[in-house]
C-alpha cells in the first residue's frame, strides 16, 4: 500500500463470553479472517477481547490474562500474516505477578507494541496495573497509529500528545457501560471522540463491545469518526455484534487547518498553559 492510498479500516463489535477465552479468541480469529477478506487493512477489536470485562477478583483477573506471546495475540499474529493485516486488539495481559488492561499492535511481520492501558476506570484500578502512559504511535505502510483504551479517550492530554507526534488515526479498543437514560442518543464515548478528533484533526476507529455481562449492560455504538468530527461509519447498534468499515484518506489528518487562518496544532496557546501555581 501507498502512503496515498486510502485506509480500509474494519471496527469489530463484539458480544464475548466471560471467561471462555478460547472460544472468544476463535470467534475474533473469524471475525478478522472475515473483514480481511473483504479488504480490510486495518481491524481494530475491543478492549479485553479475550476475556471479557467483569472481573469480580485480581485473583480472577490475573488467572484468565495471558502473557504478551500467549494463545490469544499469536492467534492474531497467524491471523495478520496470512490475511496481510494489521490488528489492534484488547487483551488482559499478565507479566510475571501483575496483570494489566492491554492492547497489542500487530502486523504481517508481528507484534509491533504492547500498550498497557494508562486511565484506569473505576473497578479497574482492583484488577490492573497502570500503565506508564507512553500512548505509542507506530509507524505503517498506510501512516501513523496511534492507540488507547477506553478511559483514556476522557483525557484530551493523550490524543494531543499523538496528535503533535503525527499520528494520523487512533485506534480505540474500549468497553463503554451503558449509563442510563441520557439526553443524547449517542454515548458520551462517541461525543467525546468526535471531539478529540475534530479538536486534533486525526481519525478515530473505537471498537466496543455490546451485551450484558455479570448484571452490566454496554453501549456498543462502535464508531468511525474523521478529523472533521464527522461519523464516518457508525455508530453501531447498541445490541448487535457486527463490523463498520470504512475507506479513509488518511491525508486529510495531515491537514491540522480548521478554517483559512486557525489551526488546530500551530494555534496553541503554550506559554499560556502553566499549571505553576495551580496545580492542588
Amino acid at each position: 500500500m501507498t502512503d496515498a492510498a486510502p485506509l480500509d479500516v474494519a471496527v469489530v463489535q463484539s458480544n464475548p463470553t466471560f471467561g471462555d477465552v478460547t472460544a472468544n479468541r476463535q470467534t475474533l480469529a473469524d471475525r478478522i479472517r472475515d473483514a480481511a477478506g473483504d479488504g480490510a487493512d486495518l481491524v481494530v477489536l475491543p478492549e479485553l477481547a479475550n476475556t471479557g470485562y467483569v472481573f469480580e477478583t485480581r485473583a480472577e483477573a490475573f488467572d484468565l490474562a495471558e502473557s504478551a506471546n500467549g494463545p490469544t495475540v499469536s492467534s492474531w499474529i497467524a491471523a495478520a500474516s496470512d490475511a496481510d493485516v494489521w490488528i489492534v486488539g484488547g487483551f488482559a495481559e499478565r507479566d510475571r505477578n501483575r496483570t494489566y488492561n492491554s492492547a497489542a499492535i500487530v502486523s504481517p511481520d508481528g507484534v509491533e507494541d504492547v500498550y498497557r492501558k494508562a486511565h484506569l476506570w473505576d473497578r479497574e484500578k482492583l484488577f490492573f496495573e497502570s500503565g506508564d502512559g507512553d500512548f505509542p504511535i507506530v509507524d505503517t505502510p498506510f501512516g501513523r497509529l496511534g492507540v488507547q483504551i477506553c478511559h483514556d479517550l476522557w483525557f484530551p492530554e493523550a490524543t494531543r500528545l499523538q496528535a503533535l507526534d503525527g499520528a494520523d488515526i487512533v485506534a480505540l479498543p474500549t468497553n463503554w457501560p451503558y449509563e442510563g437514560e441520557r439526553p443524547s442518543e449517542w454515548t458520551a464515548g462517541v461525543h467525546l471522540a468526535i471531539a478529540r478528533a475534530t479538536t486534533n484533526r486525526v481519525f478515530f476507529a473505537c471498537a466496543d463491545r455490546c451485551g450484558t455481562e455479570r448484571g452490566v449492560d454496554f453501549e456498543g455504538q462502535s464508531v468511525v469518526v474523521d478529523p472533521a468530527g464527522r461519523p464516518r461509519v457508525g455508530p453501531a447498534s447498541v445490541t448487535d455484534a457486527e463490523t463498520l468499515r470504512a475507506s479513509l484518506d488518511l491525508a486529510n489528518a495531515r491537514d491540522k487547518r480548521l478554517a483559512p487562518y486557525a489551526d488546530a496544532l500551530a494555534d496553541r496557546r503554550t506559554d499560556a498553559y502553566s499549571l505553576a501555581g495551580r496545580e492542588k
